[in-house]
């Protein structure tokens, strides 16, 4: 009998006549003309990771949990056209245990800078076979990057302007949606102040690429659950700073790949009004470390990088 229960939601799951009804979840929504959207995320970041010395030997163990409030309000201009603001407010400590079992905890707080994006859909599904997404994003450099200590705040911006470009395609049927995105994002120069010695370090413009597959999966008109991978890779970045003898130092940062695993939840609660999530996902990081070319035996390297990520959103809209 329990079985014979789930058949309604399963026939629904792969119904996939064409249907290109904007559902708040979904991840190809888009507002229609004269729609304000918004979103409100909550969630919890934990971070940890190994770092070895020149030696390859163990130097410290890291973790670092983060709580971060991400506000969004999103207008379309027309209905193929929405203009979207964002920005985050985050609390993120840190903890690093060296080899000797001494640890140090530090804390950073504040708004990151804020994100600007244009999406124009240059196919609409209503018409076409499929839509077709051309994006656009700039994040001007407004709060200043500075580390922690462990008797002073640390702030979380990024230090410096980043610019994207990408474009999206996806197709949506009455019980699935199939999204994928490109987006290649150029990394304005950006200066860290380290606030435990008063040296800023300067890191130089890079590049990086991501790929995302997502989907939606529709169990009912209420109901649906979205998973989806995404990759991302970032060229290195090289970087110097001016020791308090007068000294440069340059050096390359390699940040490693990301692969990112992605569910959530999704219970429509007003249909095309509000929509409440339960997200989760695990990133896992490629290895990393800082290359010191005229100083070897300062290069380091990060390995077993990877982050639990649990959140709750709710999204809304207005006609």
């Amino acid at each position: 009998m329990g079985a014979l229960a789930l058949l309604p939601l399963v026939a629904r799951a792969w119904d996939l006549s064409p249907d290109a009804t904007r559902i708040l979840s979904d991840p190809s929504f888009l507002p229609s003309g004269g729609q304000l959207f918004g979103s409100t995320l909550f969630n919890y970041n934990q971070l940890s990771s190994n770092t070895a010395n020149y030696l390859g030997s163990p130097q410290s163990s890291n973790t670092t949990d983060t709580t971060t409030l991400n506000q969004l309000f999103e207008f379309g201009v027309t209905d193929d056209l929405c203009l979207r603001v964002s920005d985050i407010y985050q609390v993120q400590g840190a903890t690093n245990t060296n080899a000797s079992g001494a640890s140090t905890v530090t804390t950073s707080t504040g708004f990151g800078d804020p994100n600007f994006t244009a999406v124009w859909r240059f196919l609409d599904e209503k018409t076409q076979p499929f839509n077709w997404d051309l994006i656009g994003t700039y994040t001007p450099n407004l709060f200043s990057a500075e580390t922690g200590t462990q008797d002073q705040f640390g702030t979380l911006a990024r230090g410096g302007a980043t610019a994207a470009v990408g474009s999206a395609l996806s197709y949506e049927t009455r019980g699935l949606t199939v999204y994928g995105l490109f987006l290649a994002t150029y990394l304005d120069g950006r200066d860290i102040l380290n606030q435990a010695t008063n040296v800023t370090v300067s890191y130089e413009p890079s590049w990086q690429y991501a790929f995302e597959i997502m989907t939606q999966t529709r169990f009912a008109d209420d109901w649906s659950l979205n998973a989806g991978v995404s990759q991302t890779y970032a060229d290195d970045a090289s970087a110097s700073f001016v020791t308090t003898a007068g000294k440069t130092v340059s050096f390359t940062t390699q940040p490693g790949q990301l692969t990112m695993l992605s569910a959530s939840l999704n219970y429509q609660v007003t249909p095309g009004g509000f929509a409440a999530s339960f997200l989760y996902s695990h990133d896992f990081y490629g290895d990393g470390g800082n290359d010191y070319p005229t100083l070897p035996k300062n290069d380091t390297t990060t390995s077993g990088k990877q982050a639990d990520i649990f959140g709750a959103m709710a999204r809304y809209a207005f006609n």
